[in-house]
């Protein structure tokens, strides 16, 4: 079974027991707006902007998508073969 999904920087569950996708594009473009903000007090605003958006760029290799979604129980094991 291949499924498409959206990378995640963060799965979170609420008090309902629902699990909620934190995506990963929308978690760096809020760092990078939040760091450009900050920084922009002593002129460097650019800078804090790029390295928000990278802070995380790792969490879109397949294999640590994996990894978030069995962690945190949102996870298909018949996707990969496994057992």
């Amino acid at each position: 079974m291949n499924v498409e999904r959206k990378a995640v920087a963060h799965l979170s569950e609420d008090k309902s027991g629902e699990w909620h996708e934190h995506e990963l594009n929308d978690h760096l473009t809020g760092v990078a707006s939040i760091a450009a903000g900050f920084a922009s007090e002593f002129g460097n605003a650019d800078w804090a902007m790029a390295a928000g958006m990278l802070h995380d760029l790792g969490k879109y290799n397949p294999r640590w998508q994996d990894y978030i979604r069995k962690s945190n129980g949102d996870y298909l094991e018949d996707s990969d073969g496994q057992d």
